[in-house]
């Protein structure tokens, strides 16, 4: 017998409309973005008729801010992903209604649907962090031992061109742990003449979107920290993802509810802004988008369609999704529920383990095709520049969220699908896929491991006045070869007629075009390093074609 009682939680007196793509050409009402509008009408007469049934008070458009409206903002998309625009998923022809908080929304929507000129209607919806309070603490970060990330750091560390987004309640801007890791980010939050929950009343920061995403709940701040915090530098907590950087969303606010049981503060936001903070991190580079946030849907009901396109335009633009599935500790769909936005296919979903390897007591499972990650007594970074202990799915997200970032440092080349299933397929099980522990729990390592190529053999060169020949075959062509010496070290390269190669020296390592301790580069085959050895050790040297193709003679004298 089932007796837990979880709900969907509704956003009063708002209808999220979506025009089809023909008659949005014919809208002539000049419709504000934002969330304050004394608009009521969009100029098509048989919705305008609906609209004024329903006592509609205010339109507004649903959409991402445009780019060039933010400080800096520039729009951001890499060279390996598709063209895709706000218009080719209807975002610019969506509109928020408000109408009286007492309206029969279920009504209203079935009356717009009915109309030929609408696409879809439906309510809004709210969204909750998933985190549950603890304040006990711990010495050890246990949870990055469980996913090996010590043996995944010795082969990737991370890539400062790599950005994870935290989709959140903001990041604390000043910590000492994530200041230096932050990229500009966005407030998105704004609550202007939404109604609270029942029992329930906003605090802090609900009306104005602007480019200050700071934090005033902690669990962004936290969930960053899992993610990415400043690693080996001797300050507070380690991140998954050493070096990539951070970029704070705000998309949940304060909110204050009193039960039979005392009074708590969570973090909410409703579907409509996540969606905007979606579209705006995928506008503006980053390549993870990390959600420790959810709602239910009814299971009888579509997925929000405005929550539903923003993921969407995401992964097609190259961001890999994740989301945390909830903290109601049941299967949501044995309640006729779906979470959301865990259960989107191009999102993957992460469940919680505690340190005994068990699903958490709090985590929701499902056939969500998900993966499991520590989430419990989690330390990590907090508001006011503190650390604290916390629990919940919210936490396991972002250990998946730092892994994704670390695989795509490693293979900039994989698309999010490669990456979702790079994580699935390595994750560890004992029994297989089922709804409990889906694919199981994350293993870092194996997931690096198994995307890095093995290393190229490397021919050794004996300093002692020795000539190697070889080829390369077209521009961007290399070749890489190891020289042990004991003091002076002369190496010359003579290449083909007519092409551009350049010499490149770095000891203990393979040098590349970034790094590397002497370099020869000028537009002619043949280049000279001359490099004083001032202790012995295995110097490795790259002949590059900058233009052209040909054999090539690399001598090397030790002086």
């Amino acid at each position: 017998m089932i007796e837990k009682e979880i709900k969907t939680r509704i956003v009063k007196g708002r209808v999220i409309l979506k025009l089809k793509e023909e008659p949005s050409r014919a809208v002539t009402t000049s419709v504000p973005t934002g969330r304050k509008s004394k608009v009521a009408n969009l100029g098509i007469a048989s919705v305008d008729k609906i609209l004024a049934d329903y006592g509609t008070m205010g339109i507004t458009k649903l959409r991402g801010p445009p780019t060039e409206s933010l400080p800096d903002g520039m729009r951001v998309r890499r060279v390996s992903e598709p063209e895709t625009t706000h218009e080719a998923y209807g975002f610019t022809r969506t509109y928020i209604v408000k109408v009286p908080p007492e309206t029969n929304l279920d009504s209203m929507v079935k009356k717009l649907k009915e109309d030929p000129n609408v696409e879809n209607a439906e309510v809004d919806y709210f969204a909750r962090m998933a985190i549950v309070p603890n304040d006990s603490y711990y010495q050890k970060q246990w949870g990055l031992q469980r996913i090996k990330c010590e043996e995944a750091w010795e082969l990737e560390k991370g890539s400062q061109d790599v950005i994870i987004a935290i989709v959140d309640t903001g990041v604390d801007q000043s910590h000492p742990d994530l200041a230096d890791k932050l990229v500009p980010g966005y407030d998105m939050v704004d609550l202007t003449d939404v109604e609270s929950e029942e029992g329930c009343v906003w605090e802090g920061d609900i009306y104005t979107r602007d480019n200050n995403p700071e934090d005033e709940n902690g669990h962004g701040t936290h969930c960053a920290g899992i993610a990415a915090a400043s690693t080996n530098n001797g300050v507070g907590v380690a991140g998954v993802a050493w070096n990539c950087k951070i970029m704070s969303v705000r998309v949940l606010a304060n909110i204050r509810c009193t039960t039979d049981e005392g009074t708590y503060v969570t973090g909410t936001g409703t579907f409509t802004d996540i969606a905007d903070g979606i579209i705006w991190a995928a506008d503006h580079g980053a390549h993870v988008i990390s959600m420790s946030l959810g709602g239910l849907v009814p299971k009888n009901t579509p997925p929000p369609s405005g929550l539903k396109d923003a993921i969407e335009y995401a992964s097609s633009r190259g961001c890999v999704l994740v989301a945390a599935m909830g903290n109601d500790g049941v299967n949501p769909g044995d309640y006729n529920y779906y979470a959301y936005p865990a259960a989107h296919p191009k999102v993957l979903a992460v469940g919680a383990i505690d340190q005994n390897d068990r699903r958490a007591n709090f985590s929701n499972y499902g056939d969500y095709k998900h993966v499991m990650a520590p989430g419990v007594d989690i330390r990590s970074a907090y508001i006011g520049s503190d650390y604290a202990d916390m629990d919940g799915t919210s936490m396991a997200t972002p250990f998946v969220s730092g892994l994704a970032a670390l695989i795509k440092s490693a293979n900039p080349h994989l698309s999010p699908e490669e990456i979702v299933e790079t994580i699935r397929q390595t994750a560890t099980s004992h029994s297989g896929y089922n709804i409990e522990y889906g694919y199981g729990v994350v293993d870092a390592y194996a997931a690096i491991k198994k995307i890095i190529p093995e290393p190229p053999f490397i021919p050794t060169i004996d300093p002692c006045k020795t000539m190697v020949e070889g080829n390369l075959k077209e521009s961007a062509d290399q070749k890489i070869y190891k020289i042990a010496v004991t003091n002076t070290l002369n190496i010359n390269l003579d290449g083909p007629e007519g092409a551009d190669f350049d010499l490149y020296l770095k000891k203990g390592a393979p040098p590349t075009t970034r790094d590397y301790d002497k370099r020869a580069y000028s537009a002619k085959p043949d280049e000279i390093i001359t490099h004083l050895i001032e202790e012995p050790g295995d110097y490795y040297v790259m002949v590059k074609s900058y233009r052209g193709a040909g054999d090539f003679k690399l001598t090397v004298r030790r002086g």
